[in-house]
């Protein structure tokens, strides 16, 4: 299984990424280490959707730190961040396990 993440409103070019399991663990368990309100809860089972609002991914990112606390792939990271500030212009997020 993996993620397919998308920013709501994207060109098909810009605006996506594909997490393995394994990422998306080490970006969530970096985001709870940050105490960053991200509503990992929310994410989908396989074969269905989640949406997260430009509003909740901009709470999310308003606390966080540019350099990990646990995560050991510091550029996962940096990219991750600047994934969601786009998705936070772009209509928040799609999210297809």
């Amino acid at each position: 299984m993996s993620y397919r993440i998308y920013w709501r409103r994207n060109d098909g070019v810009s605006g996506h990424v594909w997490l393995s399991v394994g990422d998306m663990e080490a970006l969530t368990g970096e985001m709870t280490l940050q105490g960053m309100p991200w509503p990992g809860s929310r994410l989908p089972e396989p074969g269905s959707d989640a949406l997260l609002t430009a509003d909740e991914v901009e709470e999310t990112i308003a606390v966080a730190r540019e350099t990990p606390l646990g995560i050991s792939d510091g550029q996962l990271w940096i990219d991750w961040l600047v994934f969601l500030e786009g998705a936070t212009q772009n209509g928040g997020l799609l999210i297809r396990a």
